[in-house]
C-alpha cells in the first residue's frame, strides 16, 4: 500500500472543493464562514483510495484555498505534495490566482501535475477551451501535462480523471523512511479529556506511539499518545500519510506559554536544530503574474518566507548582484527575523513583505550557515556545487570537508534529509575513491590532509634552519603555524613518524636535524665544557658560568645536547665527568656491598654539595639504590 498526499491549486470558484467532494464524498470545506461564503479560507482535508493492477494507493488530499486573499495558507498546504490537481475552470481560462498557483509549485518543485477542466458542462465548446489553455500554458512547467475534462454536477469526466491520477501515482516515489520524521503543524485541537491533537503531513520518516518528538523552533517536547490516519487508528504513522497525533503533555500555545500551533514542526531529536540564516538558491520565474507589475527583488528586501505551514519575515541577501529580476537566478541568504526549522534540500517561497504577491523560490543549500563571508568566492564556489546536484549525498559531503576540511564521522552534516545509512554508505565510497581519508571517528579531505602533511614539514624544516640548536620544533608552536584542531595534530605527528621525524609529547623533529650553534656561541660552549673538564667533579656554580645571554644560549644547548648534565639548578658537570664517576660508584659498591654518602664523597675526593644531587641523579638513572642511610647497586 502506497501512501501520498494530492493538492489542489487554482483560481477562486473554479471548483476545487467541488471536485474534491465529487472524488472522495466528503466535503473539505469545514468552517461555517467557508460554507456560508463558499469560498475555501483554510486548508481542507479529504480522503481518497485507489487500487491499479493490485497496487493500492491511500491519497491525502488537501484543498487549497484560490482567493488572492488566502493565498498565504494555500502555501502552508502544497509544501509535501506527491502530485496536484490543477483547477481550471472551463467557462473562466486562465486566471491571475491560476498563474500564481504555478508558480509556488513550480517553486516547490512539484513536477507531477494533473489538469481538471472542470464545469466541462457550462462550456459550449470543450475542445476549444482545452485549446486555449495549451497555447496559455506554453513554455511552462504543465505546458504537456493531461487536461481532462470533468463536472462536479453532472459527474463527466470523473472516472477518467481517477483513472489520470492512478496511473500518474505509479510515477510518483514512494516516500521514503530517512528515520527523519517531519510533521508541519497546520491544525490544533484539544477535545476533552484528550489533551493537545495536531495534524499535518508526515515526511521524512515514520512515528510510533510513545516517541518522543520535538516541537520545534521552540524546542518543546511532547511524547506520542495515539496516532490517527483518516478516522483509522494507528501504532505508526509512515511517510506521506495525513497524520494526527495526540500529544497530551504538550500545551496549545498562549500568551506567554509557547505550545503548539500552525507554523510549528514536530522531528525526532535527531533531526537537527532551528535556524534564523539560510543559504539558498534562488529562482524567480519569467511568467508575469496578471495584475502584478514585475519588479526586481532588492538586495536586503524585507521579505515574507514560506515552509511547511510556517513563515516569518526574512532580509535576502543577494550574492553577486543588488537586484534580481524576473527570469533570473542566483545564491542568496536569508536572515530570519526568529528561527524555524529546515532541512538542507527544502523547497521555500518567497513573497513581498505586504504578502500581496509571489516573488520568488528557493532551494535550502545550507541549513546552517553563517552569516559572515557569504558574498567570499569561497562560499560561491561552495554553493554552486550543491546547487548543481542538490540531492546527492556525495556532493554534501564533499563540500562540507572542502569547507571544513575535518568532521565527526557520525555528524558529517547537519539538517540533512538522508538516512544514517545513505550517509555512511557515500562516506564509505568517498575513502575507497580516495577524496576522503578516515582515522578512528574522523573524515578527513584528503587533498587538505595532503597539504597539511606538506605545510608540516615546510615548517619544521624552517624551524629547525631558525633554531638550530634546539632538538625540535615546539607541538603548540607547529599547531599555530598550521591551524589545526589538536585530534589532528596528534594523527600528523603519528604519519610524520612514518617518514622518520622523531616526535615526543613537546615537539618534533626531522629525521636528520643535527643540534649545531653559530660559531660565535659554539666558541663560548666550548670554553664552559673546558672550564668544566678542568673541574672535575669540583665544578664553579652554573650561575658562574652564564653572565652574558651568548653564555645562557651556549649553557642550554649544551645541556640539551647532552654534552653537560644539569644536576640540580645550581650545579652542573660534564657528560665524562659524570661517566668517570658512575664508574666509580659502582666499583665501590661492588666490592663493598653497599656505601653512605659519606663514603662515596670520600671516595668520589668531592663535596657533599656536588655529590648527593649526584646521586639523586644515579638513583633517578636507575644506577643506584637508596635504602636509607646506604646505597646498593640496582
Amino acid at each position: 500500500m502506497h501512501h501520498l498526499i494530492l493538492g489542489t491549486a487554482g483560481h477562486i470558484d473554479h471548483g476545487k472543493s467541488s471536485l474534491v467532494k465529487c472524488l472522495t464524498g466528503s466535503d473539505p470545506d469545514r468552517l461555517p464562514e467557508e460554507k456560508a461564503r463558499g469560498v475555501t479560507i483554510e486548508l481542507g482535508f479529504a480522503h481518497l483510495s485507489l487500487t491499479h493492477e493490485e497496487e493500492a494507493y491511500e491519497l491525502g488530499i488537501v484543498d487549497v484555498p484560490g482567493h488572492a486573499d488566502f493565498v498565504n495558507n494555500m502555501v502552508a498546504g502544497v509544501g509535501a505534495l506527491d502530485i496536484a490537481l490543477f483547477i481550471i475552470a472551463a467557462d473562466d481560462g486562465w486566471m491571475p490566482q491560476s498563474e500564481e498557483h504555478l508558480h509556488i509549485l513550480t517553486y516547490l518543485g512539484i513536477s507531477n501535475i494533473i489538469i481538471a477542466l472542470t464545469k466541462a458542462d457550462l462550456c459550449e465548446d470543450v475542445p476549444f477551451s482545452v485549446e486555449m489553455l495549451r497555447d496559455e500554458l506554453q513554455d511552462t512547467s504543465i505546458a504537456e501535462a493531461p487536461i481532462i475534462p470533468v463536472s462536479a454536477i453532472t459527474g463527466e469526466g470523473i472516472d477518467q480523471l481517477k483513472d489520470t491520477i492512478t496511473q500518474n501515482l505509479q510515477n510518483c516515489q514512494p516516500q521514503q523512511d530517512a528515520l527523519k520524521p517531519r510533521l508541519a503543524i497546520d491544525r490544533i485541537f484539544s477535545p476533552k479529556g484528550t489533551g493537545t491533537v495536531v495534524t499535518g503531513t508526515l515526511t521524512g520518516g515514520s512515528i510510533h506511539i510513545g516517541d518522543s518528538l520535538i516541537a520545534q523552533p521552540v524546542g518543546i517536547p511532547a511524547k506520542v499518545r495515539y496516532i490517527q490516519s483518516h478516522n483509522q487508528a494507528l501504532e505508526r504513522a509512515l511517510p506521506g500519510m495525513r497524520t494526527a497525533l495526540n500529544l497530551p503533555d504538550l500545551p496549545i500555545d498562549a500568551p506567554g506559554k509557547p505550545g503548539a500551533k500552525r507554523g510549528l514542526t514536530l522531528t525526532a531529536q535527531s533531526c537537527g536544530v532551528p535556524t534564523d540564516t539560510l543559504d539558498i538558491h534562488l529562482q524567480r520565474l519569467a511568467r508575469p503574474i496578471p495584475g502584478i507589475k514585475p519588479r526586481a527583488l532588492k538586495h536586503m528586501e524585507t521579505v515574507m518566507i514560506h515552509h511547511g505551514s510556517a513563515r516569518c519575515r526574512a532580509r535576502v541577501i543577494l550574492h553577486d548582484r543588488n537586484h534580481l529580476n524576473p527570469g533570473e537566478d542566483c545564491l542568496a541568504q536569508l536572515r530570519l527575523e526568529k528561527p524555524l526549522f529546515f532541512l538542507t534540500g527544502d523547497r521555500i517561497v518567497l513573497r513581498d513583505g505586504s504578502q500581496q504577491s509571489t516573488l520568488a523560490g528557493g532551494t535550502v543549500l545550507d541549513a546552517l550557515p553563517t552569516r559572515q563571508g557569504f558574498r567570499t568566492e569561497s562560499r560561491e564556489t561552495f554553493l554552486h556545487a550543491r546547487a548543481a546536484q542538490p540531492n546527492d549525498p556525495a556532493v554534501y559531503i564533499r563540500t562540507r570537508l572542502v569547507r571544513d576540511k575535518i568532521l565527526k564521522a557520525q555528524q558529517v552534516l547537519n539538517n540533512h534529509p538522508f538516512h544514517p545509512d545513505i550517509i555512511r554508505e557515500t562516506s564509505e565510497k568517498l575513502i575507497a575513491e580516495g577524496s576522503v581519508i578516515r582515522h578512528n571517528d574522523l573524515l578527513i579531505h584528503s587533498k587538505w590532509w595532503k597539504s597539511l602533511q606538506d605545510q608540516a614539514e615546510k615548517s619544521i624544516r624552517d624551524w629547525h634552519k631558525q633554531h638550530q640548536d634546539l632538538p625540535s620544533m615546539p607541538l603548540d608552536n607547529l599547531q599555530k603555524e598550521i591551524d589545526c584542531p589538536e585530534e589532528v595534530l596528534e594523527l600528523l605527528i603519528t604519519t610524520l613518524g612514518t617518514k622518520g621525524y622523531q616526535g615526543s609529547g613537546q615537539g618534533v623533529a626531522h629525521p636528520n636535524h643535527r643540534l649545531t650553534l653559530p660559531d660565535e656561541i659554539e666558541k663560548i660552549a666550548q670554553s664552559i665544557v673546558t672550564q668544566l673538564d678542568q673541574t672535575g667533579l669540583n665544578p664553579p656554580n652554573k650561575s658562574d658560568l652564564i653572565n652574558t645571554p651568548a653564555q645562557d644560549q651556549a649553557m642550554k644547548f649544551l645541556i640539551r645536547s647532552g654534552q653537560v648534565i644539569e644536576l640540580d639548578p645550581k650545579i652542573v658537570i660534564t657528560s665524562a665527568a659524570l661517566d668517570a664517576a658512575t664508574q666509580k660508584v659502582k666499583t665501590f659498591i661492588s666490592s663493598h656491598g653497599q656505601a653512605t654518602a659519606s663514603e662515596l664523597r670520600q671516595h668520589l675526593d668531592s663535596t657533599r654539595k656536588i655529590v648527593m644531587p649526584l646521586l639523586e641523579h644515579l638513583d633517578a638513572l636507575g644506577v643506584t639504590l637508596r635504602n636509607e642511610n646506604y646505597r646498593t647497586l640496582k
